[in-house]
């Protein structure tokens, strides 16, 4: 648990051990289905299925102050805390989060395109990541 405020100095060490991931997958419609992974250093991993501009994988790099506004975000709504949901719904595309920090791995899925956390984190995680240019 992030039970204390992340320091300068402590934002470091945590950015060598995290990552997180945002996982489309797309409904028997055009959804959009891919995955994009933020990790720590700022590199941003791409990979586009079905339903997008760019398929295939793609790289690319985001500031680190970007990186530490995300940790920050999960720490201020105690991500690591959320309830685990497995419901999907019939023709809804999913949305998969999974975050790891240090010894923590957390896994979220909204799939029943309900508005909420998860939905607001995933569209958070489409800006940040610059995942846009590639899905639309």
């Amino acid at each position: 648990m992030l039970a204390a405020p992340i320091c300068a100095q402590d934002t470091t060490t945590l950015l060598d051990d995290f990552s997180i991931t945002l996982k489309r997958v797309g409904c028997v419609g055009p959804c959009p289905d891919y995955e994009v992974t933020i990790f720590g250093n700022g590199r941003v991993r791409y990979q586009g299925h079905a339903y997008v501009v760019v398929e295939g994988v793609r790289e690319r790099t985001i500031p680190i102050p970007n990186v530490q506004k995300l940790m920050r975000r999960l720490q201020d709504e105690h991500f690591f805390q959320w309830d685990e949901k497995d419901v999907v719904c019939l023709d809804f595309p999913e949305v998969h989060i999974t975050a790891s920090l240090g010894a923590q791995r957390k896994h979220v899925l909204e799939g029943c395109n309900s508005p909420g956390k998860v939905l607001s984190l995933a569209k958070e995680i489409d800006r940040v990541s610059g995942a846009k240019r590639w899905v639309q």
